[in-house]
């Protein structure tokens, strides 16, 4: 008993002294309804250990909800005082610490791994993974994002500041990974409502195991698998409406299933007094969620035209929302919420099946007999799957030439060795220009010689 008092009274202490779930104490005192603490302390305000446990685990509570029961209070206060410890003996008399956080990050996601670093980088991240120490904790200390263990600076001052400058730092590693751009985490953070430093935390651990996880190809190809398996395969072929399946507006969206299951095409058409039909074609991928909801995920045409000229993805690229999962295979309405902030796509979208003949009768003849022009046509691309042969040393893509195939070298490329024969590995034409995809790697190559040619892939007319 006496230990575990002596716990929940450093623990208490340390999360009130540097403010790590609340930016003020004013807030930690409305929570644990205990204004004194800020004068008397933590052991003068619990005066039993019941009350002390009592309090803490309000609190291990509290941040559960705060970050989706990402972070565990308790486990996290071990990890804090061990992190910190060590830093405080190793790392708090050093010059550029933030160079040294980079450093640390270049270790763990880069594919050489320590040898990619400096030599004392190298010693600091292999104690720090043989002695199993939180590296998300001591970037945060490195960053001054989270003050010593036994701190006692007061009140956060700037808690926008300090988050702006570890995102900036590990988005500098995803940058080049193609999921992390795809996936709203680092976005997601920095549009964090209510900030602190604890979910910070949850937010930097869960971006660095992301990033981890995509760091190499042969990662990416494997939770592209994963993303297969948690996808939500719904009816959602015909047409739909966002005004209750009614003729009520000139606005409808036209979707169809595309041959991956759980994926699709979506068109959504705009009628203008003209009676001029305007469309754009999205793709959208329906994935479930741990909490059981279902993520809609929808890709802008400029998408795939940024992904393959190596261009940054900007806000109308793509889109996140979430809703319940239907009770029905085949639903009759979707009302989607956007995840995170947007100033480009609609807060909220309700779709409608459109059922009613009328309705789908008039669609039909708008389709029919008004002029339709499909907007960002230069984004338009088709895509035809073809590996022919997978050998113990290669994979046969086929070209455009009647038997003649790409050869590509398993070892071209990390994580071509996994390639199976049912993997959307074929050729790409957009605007004229033609590009081996590697849909499950979003690594898509020009057929260009010298760009084959980095890949070590060959045009050739036999398998061997």
């Amino acid at each position: 008993m006496k230990q575990e008092q002596c716990n929940y009274e450093e623990w208490l202490t340390t999360i009130s002294n540097t403010r790590l779930i609340y930016n003020t104490i004013s807030e930690l005192e409305d929570t644990l309804d205990n204004h004194s603490i800020h004068s008397n302390g933590i052991k003068r305000s619990f005066t039993t250990p019941q009350r002390l446990r009592a309090a803490f685990r309000d609190l291990k509570e509290e941040t559960a909800l705060m970050t989706d029961d990402f972070v565990s209070l308790d486990w996290f206060m071990t990890s804090y005082k061990a992190a910190w410890t060590f830093y405080r003996n190793h790392l708090s008399r050093r010059t550029s610490p933030e160079q040294i956080a980079h450093e640390l990050l270049v270790c763990r996601f880069h594919p050489d791994g320590p040898d990619a670093a400096n030599k004392k980088a190298a010693a600091i991240y292999e104690h720090i993974t043989d002695h199993d120490i939180s590296l998300s904790i001591v970037i945060m200390l490195l960053m001054k994002a989270l003050p010593g263990y036994d701190s006692k600076g007061g009140d956060v001052t700037d808690i926008t500041g300090t988050y702006d400058s570890v995102l900036n730092l590990l988005a500098q590693f995803g940058s080049d990974l193609p999921f992390i751009e795809s996936l709203p985490l680092i976005a997601k953070a920095r549009n964090e409502e209510s900030k602190s430093r604890i979910k910070l935390y949850a937010h930097v651990s869960n971006i660095i195991h992301t990033i981890e996880a995509y760091a190499k190809e042969s990662k990416t190809y494997d939770m592209s698998t994963t993303i297969k398996e948690i996808s939500i395969p719904l009816d959602l072929d015909g047409f739909w409406n966002e005004c209750g399946g009614t003729t009520a507006g000139t606005d409808f969206w036209q979707i169809w299933k595309a041959s991956v299951p759980g994926t699709y095409f979506a068109i959504k058409w705009h009628k203008d007094a003209d009676n001029r039909l305007t469309g754009i074609k999205y793709c959208v991928g329906l994935t479930s969620t741990p909490d059981g909801r279902m993520t809609v995920y929808i890709i802008h045409p400029l998408f795939m035209k940024h992904k393959i000229q190596g261009k940054p993805w900007g806000d109308i690229d793509h889109v996140w929302y979430t809703t319940d999962v239907p009770d029905s295979d085949r639903p009759l309405q979707l009302p989607l919420l956007r995840i995170h902030p947007s100033a480009v796509w609609p807060g909220k979208i309700m779709l409608t099946r459109v059922e009613e003949s009328e309705t789908t009768d008039l669609y039909e003849r708008w389709l029919d007999h008004c002029e339709t022009e499909m907007q960002f046509p230069e984004c338009d691309y088709e895509f035809r799957a073809g590996i022919h042969a997978i050998t113990n040393d290669a994979i046969y893509v086929m070209t455009d030439v009647e038997n003649e195939y790409f050869r590509i070298p398993k070892d071209g490329n990390n994580g071509f060795d996994k390639i199976k024969i049912d993997d959307n590995v074929g050729l790409i034409v957009m605007n004229n220009h033609k590009y081996l995809a590697f849909d499950e790697f979003l690594l898509y190559i020009s057929t260009s010689k010298k760009s084959l040619a980095k890949y070590g892939i060959k045009r050739v007319r036999e398998i061997s």
